[in-house]
């Protein structure tokens, strides 16, 4: 969006998108209007259509992205093509590959780039970059001076879930130990993240602390815009491969990320300020939701073979170099 804005300094941007990911880009610099796609094909196209819109960036490689822009009569239609639907589009840029004709690994920065490249954008500043809703900004101060926070104190965020799957999840024990190691040898104020479908994660985790963490936001009716918002105070954030890894970094907040059966060449975020801890294992990665492994001593061991105290010290190693940036 950066990018395109630059190139397009002129001309009216409109950032359609499904409700999460608009949450997350709310407010940004770079749109003048935001549309929150209710899922409803024929309500988008009419939408669509009332823009008159000559260009349309596809950011989803989804077919249904490109058929919206196709039946709201936009001129030119920017994508990759995959998912069947190059007949759709204007400019078809075509997926990397490798030599085996697989999709090559390629980080999704690079990737969405290449779409602001096809216009004739500058792309070379690669930051992530995201603001945080006056509102969510309060509300956050909020909670967290309720709490009980100490301003002298590094806060830290834990994210023990994962959309993706369980596989690539650190088991809620060894999340506890961190947070415990973290409590005792640096005074950290801890934060337990938590999606509405992951509040038995954030529950297990506090259960298996021996120190109180100081939100548990299991317990709250938690919102993505909050979530950035907590996260803009916080001095690290330690996470399973997911989200909230790519919100901390556009905010400048040092991330541990801990990696198991997904590859990190896919996602990596060119952030000075994280950390990766994987452990060497030879079936990883399989890029797999659940383990393929048959229950057994082999079964989850790219999680299970890292050690809390390894996540532990890439987590003092951050806070020793000081918070946000």
């Amino acid at each position: 969006l950066r990018a395109i804005r630059a190139h397009f300094h002129s001309s009216p941007i409109v950032l359609f998108a499904r409700p999460a990911p608009a949450e997350v880009l709310s407010p940004n610099p770079w749109t003048e209007e935001l549309i929150v796609d209710g899922g409803r094909l024929w309500s988008a196209v009419r939408a669509l259509r009332r823009g008159r819109f000559d260009l349309a960036v596809l950011g989803p490689n989804s077919f249904r992205s490109a058929l919206l822009a196709y039946l709201a009569g936009t001129g030119r239609r920017v994508g990759y093509r995959r998912d069947g639907r190059g007949w759709l589009l204007t400019d078809k840029l075509a997926p990397p590959r490798g030599p085996d004709g697989s999709w090559a690994v390629t980080p999704a920065l690079g990737y969405y780039l290449e779409l602001a490249r096809r216009l004739g954008c500058e792309v070379s500043d690669r930051r992530m970059e995201l603001a945080v809703a006056d509102a969510d900004a309060a509300e956050a101060g909020r909670m967290l001076a309720e709490a009980g926070a100490d301003p002298r104190r590094p806060v830290v965020m834990l994210n023990p879930g994962a959309s993706y799957g369980p596989a690539k999840m650190y088991p809620p024990q060894r999340f506890a130990a961190v947070a415990d190691g973290l409590i005792e040898r640096r005074g950290a104020q801890v934060l337990i993240n938590s999606a509405p479908s992951e509040r038995a994660i954030a529950e297990a985790v506090e259960g298996a602390m021996s120190q109180t963490p100081l939100i548990n936001l299991g317990r709250i009716r938690n919102r993505l815009g909050l979530l950035k918002a907590l996260l803009g105070r916080c001095d690290l954030l330690v996470t399973n491969d997911t989200g909230p890894r790519h919100i901390a970094a556009a905010l400048g907040v040092p991330v541990v990320t801990i990696f198991g059966p997904t590859d990190p060449g896919w996602t990596t975020i060119d952030f000075e300020r994280e950390r990766i801890v994987r452990a060497d294992v030879p079936c990883a990665p399989c890029q797999r939701k659940e383990c393929p492994l048959p229950v057994g001593p082999e079964r989850g061991q790219c999680m299970l073979r890292i050690d809390p105290q390894e996540v532990l010290a890439a987590a003092e190693e951050l806070l020793e170099l000081g918070g946000r940036s």
